[in-house]
């Protein structure tokens, strides 16, 4: 499903004509994909079947990040119509007074709403931007559990703090956790590794890459993996027990974005056999 405009349109027709970006991939500022994923999970409660969770991440208000993809993103949350939204970091790019955008534009998602934060966050200003995510409503989990009744059941979730800024701590966030926590949040894809050897079948739900935001075939890959020691790039990957999603983000810091349009991610949870 792609949410987009006109203008869009025409501009990555024009750009795809001139040889300039591949056909499929974001050349405008105005929409995102949907990406629609079922993780089957044997520590899922039977209740909580089918039940549906919505990420945003990476948002990175600034001026890089045109608001009427903020908008379009929260917009496509609220036809999902889920019962869980996730928020997986990074929400501004580098300046404090993007902070007031947070306050802004982030507002308007279905609760309940989970959030951890991302690098960014912690580089520019962690306390505001934890202070603008409250005053939505959003509840902030970092290195941090919280239950949440869902369907007349408790789901468990579990947010990791930002590996990569040296935040995380998985002992910390799962500390006093019931045994079954099949859902995490965490901004790093990496935390996805400690989380495999605690030997639970859980879900990971991360960000931070923007799925390579200029996406080369093998380049960009081989890039993240050598230099930025980053191995899960975008998609759906399988550790041991653990299911790691790595949302592509909405926004962009650094130049543009080639290849790795802005992604809203649906998730539907499915309990399977143990």
């Amino acid at each position: 499903m792609r949410v987009t405009g006109r203008r869009e349109f025409l501009e990555r027709a024009a750009l795809a004509a001139a040889g300039l970006v591949a056909p499929g991939t974001a050349a405008a500022r105005g929409g995102v994909d949907v990406e629609r994923i079922t993780l089957a999970l044997p520590s899922l409660h039977p209740a909580h079947d089918g039940i549906r969770v919505a990420q945003l991440s990476d948002i990175h208000v600034g001026a890089r990040t045109a608001p009427s993809t903020i908008r379009a993103a929260i917009e496509a949350v609220q036809r999902f119509a889920p019962d869980l939204v996730a928020l997986t970091g990074d929400y501004v790019s580098r300046h404090r007074s993007e902070v007031g955008g947070v306050a802004e534009l982030l507002g308007g998602l279905p609760g309940p709403v989970l959030a951890v934060l991302g690098n960014h966050d912690h580089l520019v200003d962690a306390r505001g931007t934890a202070a603008a995510l409250r005053a939505h409503g959003y509840e902030l989990i970092d290195n941090a559990w919280t239950t949440l009744r869902v369907r007349g059941e408790p789901l468990v979730v579990v947010g990791v703090g930002d590996l990569i800024t040296g935040h995380a701590d998985v002992e910390r966030a799962f500390r006093g956790a019931p045994g079954q926590t099949p859902l995490v949040l965490a901004h790093g894809p990496r935390t996805a590794d400690d989380l495999r050897r605690r030997g639970r079948p859980l879900a990971c739900l991360s960000g931070h890459t923007h799925g390579g935001q200029v996406s080369l075939p093998i380049f960009t890959a081989l890039a993240f993996r050598g230099f930025m020691n980053e191995p899960y790039l975008r998609g759906l990957f399988r550790l041991g027990q653990v299911r790691l999603y790595v949302n592509r983000g909405i926004g962009t810091h650094g130049a543009f974005r080639f290849g790795s349009s802005p992604e809203v991610t649906l998730v539907t949870l499915r309990s399977a056999p143990a």
